[in-house]
């Protein structure tokens, strides 16, 4: 049996471009398996898996669901889609996954593809994948593809035939080139953190790490997004030790900010009891957005202590209140542990910036932090403080040395 690529597509609106697509990857030796996620009509002939059947899995009949109205409808067939989905790949019934439609089809199927495994083809085409929408509603922290149609998937003609064409291509490729590689043998994975202000000191641990070590790293932006994508990793089992280097995203988190998005930073690891180093990188400050207004600028900004990061980002050390909120907060997470947690703490700064001499250089706020961590830290967890800046050598050496004695 050849490849199967998942079809979901309502059959209610868009038969005609689903029968299409279907014809498409048939047409070049691939299965389909066309799933109907249609919330008007439910009986449209010609798929794989009906509505009623994705109801059906959620325990909603279809007497129940026809006297729902048009937004209950939606809101529940997208959460039976996420609970059918899933269990579907894992009874092998497709290897790769496609929508293509406009908004409310890929409102529907992508929280059900954000819930496969890395590494499974998945492909949004929308005709809403574009202008002032953010690809957040279609991509989370998995590896999506997200393609604009250009016009709207309302009949067949030149346009949509090419698109939904060029996304059926895609699915194809990737299903037939594509490769889900896995750890090299007898070598352990490690999920480190870094952000602009701390890659220095991130990636010169590193390099000892790997020196000492039978390791595979792999880096993670810490910007909203990244944090989020190492914890779903972490999730799946895929990282076996944690280097957790720069929690800025617990700063936006608590104070708001430009890399808001990571939510609940920490917890994950915890609670998975993997081997971990912490070092609060970044912690000591917060970033804003500016846009040609000048716009998402805090009322306080002219009284921060700051820098430019870009013609659009502002850096700005946190005050020594919020200094203590942030390491206390980091210490309630980490306390949580019910095993051996490393956590080690840079008296000089915890970004590049925050050195003696830098722009965001605060002894005083950097000492309130120290003090905190000190404070609170308990439990399992392991508390070093070093007189250095995050990005020193001599600190990225203490870290390594203590990330080495985990022996993952």
């Amino acid at each position: 049996m050849g490849k199967t690529i998942a079809l979901i597509e309502s059959l209610d609106t868009k038969k005609e471009e689903a029968f299409f697509a279907r014809s498409v990857i048939e047409s070049n030796g691939f299965e389909t398996f066309l799933i109907d996620n249609s919330t008007k009509e439910l009986h449209v002939p010609g798929a794989d898996i009906t509505p009623t059947h994705i109801l059906e899995y959620s325990g909603i009949s279809r007497e129940t669901f026809e006297k729902y109205n048009k937004p209950d409808r939606i809101d529940a067939m997208r959460g039976a889609l996420t609970r059918i989905l899933p269990r579907l790949y894992e009874e092998g019934k497709f290897d790769a996954v496609l929508t293509v439609g406009g908004g409310q089809n890929a409102n529907l199927a992508a929280p059900a593809m954000k819930l496969l495994p890395f590494g499974v083809p998945k492909i949004v085409a929308s005709s809403l994948a574009c202008g002032i929408r953010t690809m957040e509603q279609y991509v989370g922290e998995k590896d999506i593809f997200v393609l604009p149609t250009v016009a709207d998937i309302a009949g067949l003609n030149p346009v949509t035939k090419t698109v939904i064409r060029s996304a059926c291509s895609a699915a194809m490729g990737m299903v037939q080139y594509g490769h889900c590689y896995k750890t090299q043998q007898g070598k352990k994975v490690i999920a480190a953190t870094m952000l602009g202000v701390t890659t220095k000191g991130t990636e010169q641990a590193l390099e000892i790490i790997r020196r000492g070590g039978n390791y595979e790293t792999v880096a993670f932006h810490a910007n909203g997004v990244g944090g989020r994508c190492m914890e779903a990793l972490i999730e799946e089992g895929r990282i076996d030790a944690v280097l957790d280097m720069n929690l800025h995203e617990i700063s936006c988190e608590v104070l708001g900010g430009y890399c808001s998005g990571a939510r609940n930073r920490l917890n994950k690891a915890v609670e998975k009891r993997i081997p971990m180093v912490v070092v609060p990188g970044a912690l000591d400050m917060v970033d804003f957005f500016i846009d040609e207004q000048g716009a998402f600028l805090p009322a306080d900004i002219g009284r921060r202590q700051k820098v430019k990061h870009n013609s659009t980002i502002y850096h700005c050390k946190v005050y020594p209140e919020e200094g203590e909120r942030l390491a206390r907060l980091v210490c309630e997470r980490l306390n949580r542990a019910d095993y051996p947690v490393t956590l080690i703490v840079p008296t000089r700064g915890c970004c590049e910036t925050s050195a003696p001499g830098g722009p965001l250089y605060n002894p005083q706020v950097d000492e309130v932090m120290v003090q905190a961590f000190r404070k609170h830290a308990g439990g399992q967890v392991k508390l070093l403080t070093v007189d250095a800046n995050i990005c020193d050598q001599s600190f990225s050496r203490i870290v390594a040395e203590e990330f080495l004695k985990l022996r993952v």
